[in-house]
């Protein structure tokens, strides 16, 4: 803006030398003064426009640097986006489906109903050791012995010590299914209960072979439990382990990952899957959603300014930004209820004296104010 504002200036001046030398009359201080607010005026009516055909922005000050690429789903290219509400799935009226789909004998199969309300329940099978529940907080969750195996042996964690996951980002397929086919097969068994997962954003190919090598059978308090290691590893093992963003009409959706916290891209929405089918999942912030209306956008130079004004300047702190996108935030209610807004997401690196780690920081895309917790 500083740039644009001297070129202005200078316009200002070579105008008014060029009626001077032609004998005009000299525009008074005051007038040059009107001249100026008038410029900056109009740069910051720029900044209020919304702009969608921004692909990149790049913007370097103090501590922080901003070099990303822009994301913005065809429904907000307009400079509106939705605003809805959200109750409970009605999952429990599947309970059949989800039974036949997620277990191998429905009849040992136990069913736990949530007394407050009649959204909320869970299915356990003890000789499998699988679990599903959809509890009350709208998150569908899938667990079995095998997918406890799998997360024995992977780390997904950048800062950690014991972070392994790049080791399941050297093949591209394995060999009971490509990795498009295993994608396509979650998202349609999630969109048969209303669960509507878009394209992956990351997804870890594990072979049974690196399973072996990095299984680490550990308890919570850190000690090794013996009966919690899998006894043999085959090519029935191997794994594709997804993580998605749900969406409402293509855009894609975020669960309350604030200000602050390390996060990875996807990581309110993961599903395993092998040969047998989905071993695993847990996917956060799951409701059905009634469209209330369209919410005018803030220009993403005014959510810019807005990063700026909150984080330049802190001591000890550098910012680092390489993608910036809009998205729509869960945001829970009262009763189970929920709501989405439209957000600007900035993919930060936050870096310090002695560590350094992913976070994304949150602009409401419709009052231009952060959220935080």
């Amino acid at each position: 803006m500083r740039k644009q504002k001297y070129t202005v200036m200078i316009l200002s001046f070579t105008i008014c030398f060029g009626l001077v030398s032609c004998g005009r009359r000299e525009i008074p201080p005051a007038d040059l003064e009107k001249n100026d607010e008038s410029a900056e005026s109009t740069q910051n009516s720029d900044k209020d426009v919304f702009d969608a055909s921004m692909t990149t922005f790049v913007k370097e000050q103090d501590n922080i640097t901003i070099d990303a690429q822009i994301s913005i789903p065809e429904r907000a290219k307009k400079g509106y986006a939705p605003s809805a509400e959200g109750q409970p799935l009605a999952l429990r009226e599947k309970i059949p489906q989800l039974t036949n789909q997620f277990f191998d004998e429905e009849k040992s199969v136990q069913s736990n109903f949530h007394e407050e309300d009649d959204y909320f329940f869970s299915l356990t099978d003890p000789e499998t050791q699988s679990s599903l529940a959809y509890n009350n907080a709208a998150g569908f969750v899938f667990t079995s012995k095998e997918y406890e195996y799998c997360k024995n042996c992977i780390v997904t964690e950048t800062f950690a010590d014991v972070y392994n996951a790049d080791q399941y980002q050297k093949l591209e397929n394995l060999g009971f299914m490509n990795r498009q086919e295993a994608a396509e097969t979650v998202r349609s068994v999630m969109e048969a209960f209303e669960i509507h997962l878009g394209d992956p954003v990351n997804v870890y190919v594990m072979d049974h072979e690196t399973m072996e090598q990095q299984e680490d059978p550990t308890d919570v308090s850190g000690e090794y439990d013996p009966n919690i290691k899998k006894e043999s590893w085959t090519e029935e093992d191997d794994t594709y382990y997804f993580y998605f963003q749900q969406e409402y009409d293509g855009i894609p959706m975020i669960y309350n990952p604030y200000s602050g916290q390390g996060y990875e891209v996807g990581e309110e929405a993961t599903v395993m899957i092998n040969a047998s089918g989905i071993t695993g999942a847990l996917i956060m912030g799951c409701y059905t959603w009634e469209e209330k209306e369209e919410v005018p956008l803030i220009s993403l130079e005014k959510a810019v300014d807005t990063f700026f004004r909150n984080y330049e300047g802190i001591v000890g702190v550098s910012y680092y930004v390489d993608q910036i996108s809009l998205m729509l935030d869960i945001l829970p209610g009262d009763d189970y209820t929920a709501r989405l807004r439209p957000v600007w997401v900035f993919n930060a690196q936050m870096t310090g004296e002695g560590y350094s780690y992913d976070s994304r920081i949150i602009i409401d895309a419709e009052t231009g104010e952060e959220l935080t917790v």
